[in-house]
């Protein structure tokens, strides 16, 4: 009989900000490292301490005091101070699957620095994984992954084996849909399941009975995890007394002060995978009672959403690509911005800061840092798309202009740029007389062109006389004023990575504008959009002959959960715009397209009731609150603006709210045009197949879930960057877009106000909708190339040698349908790399111009150059040039 071993292992789980701020949690984690420190020096049987798997916890303590930086490096060495994999803990489902390998690749790296990493997938508190965990982890070279969340524990006498999110044990299998597979330890009693081990006999025993069997229930082996800590715990300074004191009572079991490393060691060698059962795909707590799968993050503080999946696309699909490309001019790859900018922007996605689920100064810093990485972000992107222009043939007679996409594939795009013509430097007149000057210059229109000679449909709207200034490599600010206009035009046959330069020639202005004709219907060659008295609208796609109708309704609910959950008022009052008569306009109408715009006006609650506040001060748990929505009503306005243009695919819907009303939740209402029993949604690195009912055990009334790009049930396609949160009926019929929700506090452990999380602010959210007929499998393709920006820049005056081409295509590969690019950068060593994921049910084929070489996430190489890939399902496919 083998003897069982009790590994405790040493940690505090960091949440960098959360019930305090940064600040005021970095003074506590000084104190905690400080204590370490000397316990691992001094204390004999206290061996080991976990930095909670993120590297941005030693790099916080490190800003205080950088000098420690040598003594940490040397516990790190000697296998005391375990640190890594990851730079910080992220939410996995709110961060994109590309941002979720730079959290990885930044975090070892900065852990090798150090001296080694924990090699050991962390994920204590993610409020749910993706699918694509196991082949990440397997590609990054683990076999092991740790998580709290997401797998329900059954225990010896509830066998559950059929189920694809339930375990006996709490070890088990995990498959991504790709096959990949590690070894799953679940937290089953939380990661403070070893917190505060008593010294004294009596209360140690009281203590351990009842760890012990609480560990047993649902251990496979005879290797048992206790987690010596908790949230921003202290260190246990008499830990190594507490365990002989425990060695003592128990002489039977083995008490190890242990790492994550040992105990997976262990762990295997004791393994019987014949017991063990395989959870598959993504791990959201769908075996439970709904309650607590902390799904509705995804619409807590949606202004943070935003923010964050902008940022994303400019660093994924332009700065990172423009960088490459400016390679091509002699500029050096960024490698240290791009990772400055990627860890300022990683400092959002922790957690408890993306998720909005936080207090309100923590908020309020993240969105100043959201502020700091988007300028980080254009800079480089200027920067590169400057040096790239300066260098480009030209011909002589127009303006020319570059516009860059890194979407996958070839696309139509409309574009908007500030276009300056007739400046005067400061250097040629006394400022004072310049606009006056330019003054007397007539305004122009403008005709663009291809390189071609192929003409660009523009609208021209002028801007007036402005200041502005270059800054010369070499000289001081160089000032000036000029006219600007504001041009929209549409730019066909971008290249899937690249850049096409096209040319702005000043005309006479004309008076051709067309009129707005009053027409409430939006129509082009694909599509065909009319609009109900309500501000409903059917859309008719004419090259599937798919029609579906009464999408766009809104609904406003009352809300008396909190940051990370909703729950409905207890009088169920929903109020919709079914039967609202909105003010409807033409708004614009010219040559590229069309805008319609609608206002309405809905009479709702202020807030809710005043018994919610008594709810709140008796830490009500949300599932038992009852409060009703306040009898006091007031004005809430909705604006949508619908627009096609002449190439669009897809409706485009602007919502815009200014939201001054608490407690309470907006969604918009869109039929599907059939019934499903499934619907499907981008994820990370994946398209996800959802049941639409969910199972016995589930009685939240809500089935709220999260997207990454794109949800598509029945026979519509609703793509969007920055709005997470969803739901689907249990028919498939109707979907449910959240736009907004409204709450007043962090959640219901604590009485822990977050007014500020009410979201009084003017709010924007953006989506579009398509129809499809499910014969195509290039959906996610098409959303991943429609979300992707493009960056547009007028040429800088240079003396530069004009040595590059005007239009130029980088994409140097040929993917079948099904393949969704990723990624196109460098790695460190300066040879791209581009990285696709594949969504088909059968292999597809991935063909390139030059040699490259299959390469991990972590663009480690292995195996024959080639040009030729073939990718099978679900597959995370990266390659890297020769």
């Amino acid at each position: 009989m083998t003897r069982k071993k009790a590994h405790i292992i040493s940690h505090s789980h960091w949440d960098r900000e959360w019930f305090l701020p940064l600040e005021s949690l970095r003074f506590r984690l000084v104190t905690l490292m400080d204590e370490v420190e000397d316990l691992l020096d001094k204390e004999a049987g206290f061996n080991h301490f976990h930095m909670d798997g993120q590297m941005i916890m030693l790099e916080d303590y490190l800003a205080v005091k950088p000098a420690k930086r040598e003594k940490m490096k040397q516990l790190v060495a000697d296998g005391k101070l375990r640190i890594g994999p990851w730079y910080m803990l992220q939410d996995a489902f709110l961060t994109s699957g590309e941002a979720n390998i730079r959290n990885l690749q930044y975090g070892l790296e900065m852990a090798e620095e150090f001296g080694q990493a924990e090699k050991i997938g962390y994920f204590p508190d993610t409020f749910g994984l993706y699918g694509q965990v196991p082949q990440l982890m397997r590609q990054a070279g683990f076999d092991t992954v740790v998580f709290g969340r997401g797998v329900n524990p059954t225990g010896f006498n509830n066998q559950v084996f059929d189920s694809a999110f339930a375990s006996k044990y709490s070890e088990m299998f995990w498959e991504s849909p790709d096959g990949s597979k590690v070894l799953g330890i679940l937290l089953a009693n939380w990661y403070s399941n070893g917190n505060e081990i008593p010294t004294d006999k009596e209360a140690a025993k009281i203590f351990w009975d009842k760890k012990l069997a609480d560990v047993e229930r649902f251990a496979s082996t005879d290797e048992w995890l206790f987690m010596n800590g908790c949230d921003h715990q202290p260190v246990q300074t008499d830990l190594a007394e507490a365990l002989e004191v425990a060695r003592e009572l128990y002489p039977e079991i083995d008490f190890i002060h242990s790492h994550f490393e040992k105990y997976q060691d262990a762990v295997k060698a004791g393994l019987e995978p014949e017991k063990l059962q395989t959870v598959h795909g993504e791990l959201t707590s769908q075996q439970s009672d709904g309650w607590s799968t902390l799904a509705n993050t995804a619409s807590s503080r949606i202004y943070l959403k935003q923010a964050n999946a902008k940022i994303e696309r400019l660093l994924e699909r332009l700065a990172e690509p423009i960088s490459v490309m400016a390679t091509e001019a002699g500029v050096s790859y960024p490698h240290e911005y791009l990772a400055f900018a990627w860890k300022l922007l990683m400092e959002n996605q922790i957690h408890d800061s993306i998720t909005g689920c936080s207090l309100d100064e923590v908020h309020r810093e993240m969105e100043a840092r959201f502020e700091k990485v988007e300028q980080t972000t254009i800079a480089i992107i200027q920067n590169a798309a400057r040096k790239i222009t300066e260098q480009i043939a030209t011909n002589d007679a127009g303006i020319p202009i570059t516009v860059f996409h890194a979407g996958g594939v070839e696309a139509t795009r409309t574009v908007e740029l500030e276009l300056e013509t007739d400046a005067i430097h400061f250097s040629e007149m006394h400022f004072e007389l310049i606009p006056d000057e330019l003054a007397k210059l007539p305004e122009h229109s403008f005709r663009m062109e291809t390189s071609n000679g192929e003409e660009i449909p523009v609208v021209v709207e002028p801007l007036g006389i402005h200041f502005n200034y270059d800054l010369p490599e070499r000289k001081f600010r160089d000032s000036y004023f000029a006219r600007k206009y504001k041009l929209t035009f549409t730019v066909e046959h971008l290249p899937a990575v690249g850049y096409q330069t096209i040319y702005a020639y000043p005309v006479a202005v004309s008076d051709d504008e067309k009129e707005l004709t009053g027409d409430l219907q939006l129509e082009n060659q694909y599509l065909k959009v009319e609009i109900a008295p309500n501000g409903t609208y059917s859309i008719l796609d004419k090259e599937k002959a798919v029609e579906v109708a009464g999408l766009g309704a809104y609904e406003d609910v009352g809300d008396i959960g909190n940051e990370y959950m909703f729950k409905e008022t207890g009088d169920n009052l929903r109020i919709n715009t079914y039967n609202s008569k909105p003010e409807i306009r033409v708004l614009r109408e010219d040559k590229l397209g069309k805008t319609i715009e609608m206002k309405h006006e809905i009479e709702i609650p202020v807030s809710a009731s005043a018994t919610f506040a008594e709810e709140k001060r008796r830490l009500v748990w949300h599932p038992a609150r009852t409060s009703h929505r306040s009898e006091n009503r007031t004005t809430f306005k909705i604006t949508t603006e619908l627009t096609l243009n002449k190439h669009d695919k897809q409706l485009t819907v602007r919502v815009k709210l200014d939201n001054q009303v608490d407690d309470h939740r907006l969604r918009v209402l869109l039929p599907t045009g059939k019934q499903t029993e499934t619907h499907q949604a981008g994820s990370v690195f994946e398209v996800v197949t959802r049941a639409n009912k969910q199972v016995e055990e589930w009685t939240n009334p809500a089935n709220d879930n999260r997207k990454q790009g794109f949800v598509t049930s029945g026979n519509i396609v609703v793509a969007s960057l920055d709005l997470p949160e969803y739901e689907v009926s249990e028919q498939g019929d109707r979907l449910e877009l959240t736009l907004l929700r409204a709450v007043s506090e962090i959640g219901d452990w604590g009485d822990f106000p977050a007014y500020e999380a009410e979201c009084h602010r003017e709010i924007t959210a953006e989506f579009h909708v398509f129809l499809t007929d499910e014969s195509s499998v290039n959906v996610p393709a098409q959303v991943n190339a429609l979300l992707a920006p493009t960056f547009a820049i007028q040429h800088p005056s240079s003396s530069k040698e004009k040595i590059l081409a005007d239009t130029k295509d980088f994409a140097k590969w040929k993917v079948a349908d099904g393949l969704v690019f990723s990624a196109f950068k460098l790695a460190k060593d300066n040879q791209p790399i581009i990285r696709f994921y594949q969504t088909a049910s059968e292999p597809k084929l991935l063909n390139t111009v030059n040699l490259w070489r299959k390469s991990t996430i972590l663009e480690e190489t292995a195996g024959d150059a080639k040009n030729q890939f073939t990718v099978k399902p679900n597959e995370i496919i990266t390659l890297k040039g020769v």
